[in-house]
């Protein structure tokens, strides 16, 4: 889908307005000058001023009503198979997670989905195994992110 630069500039500025909201709620770290929303209420302000600026520029131009137009790809199959596949893929990720884990749920999210997108499936299955285990050792152990723990596979982090 093609937006128009009105229509793209109204969704960010709204979308910079939402996040900048939702981050007043965030707690500051006490000792510190920021907090848990400083990173968010920067985005949104960022936002906000890119949407602005294409409101601008679109109302110089002359864009008189927000228009939407399909683009070339939404009218041949494979694209909007993959597209739905991988809106498919993140809600089971979603659903699935809490109950088998991060490590079984993101390994058969990124192995369909490279196998969707053509990719041979040693390597869709070699690479989806690799990237599972250093995203749950660099956020699980590293970072120390609470991510969806598997009885199953438990034994091994």
């Amino acid at each position: 889908m093609k937006f128009n630069d009105l229509l793209l500039g109204l969704l960010v500025l709204v979308a910079g307005v939402a996040i900048y909201v939702s981050a007043l709620g965030f707690t500051d770290i006490p000792g510190q000058a920021y907090g848990a929303g400083t990173m968010p209420r920067a985005i949104a302000l960022f936002a906000v001023c890119l949407g602005l600026s294409m409101i601008g520029r679109a109302v110089v131009a002359g864009a008189r009503m927000p228009r939407l137009e399909l683009a070339p790809w939404v009218r041949a199959p494979r694209p909007v198979v993959s597209a739905l596949v991988a809106i498919a893929l993140v809600v089971f990720y979603i659903a699935a997670a809490p109950a088998i884990g991060f490590v079984p749920a993101s390994l058969v999210v990124m192995a369909v989905l490279m196998l969707t997108l053509r990719t041979r499936p040693v390597t869709a299955i070699a690479v989806s195994i690799a990237a599972c285990v250093v995203i749950q050792q660099a956020f699980g152990r590293l970072l120390l992110v609470p991510l969806p723990r598997s009885e199953f596979l438990g034994f091994l982090w």
